[in-house]
């Protein structure tokens, strides 16, 4: 069954973020890699076990139930939750997703 996909606020802004840094240099570049962000998001409402379930040991302390797919050099988070899948960040794969995230310190 097709779930409903939800953006959180902060995931549209995260794309929306990366389409405006990247298009500084190269707007084809820009919409290509938002063309595939919101592909892969969109995929996610016929197959929402696609992505990887966040393991603990990556995120002690962390909210349980995230997963995650990439779509390199970003990986998007998101939940199942009953009938939709919420989005919940699109983040680069260098950035302390940990704070950005779950506002964890990687030292807590």
């Amino acid at each position: 069954m097709h779930k409903k996909i939800l953006l959180s606020e902060a995931a549209y802004y995260d794309i929306d973020s990366i389409f405006s840094y990247i298009s500084q240099d190269n707007k084809k570049a820009a919409e290509m890699l938002r063309s595939r962000l919101y592909n892969a998001i969109a995929q996610l409402g016929d197959f929402p076990e696609k992505g990887a379930v966040l393991p603990e040991e990556d995120a002690p302390g962390a909210e349980r139930g995230y997963r995650r797919i990439v779509q390199n050099p970003y990986i998007i988070f998101y939940r199942v939750l009953d009938d939709k899948i919420v989005i919940a960040r699109v983040l680069h794969g260098r950035q302390n997703w940990l704070q950005s995230l779950f506002k964890i310190s990687e030292h807590e």
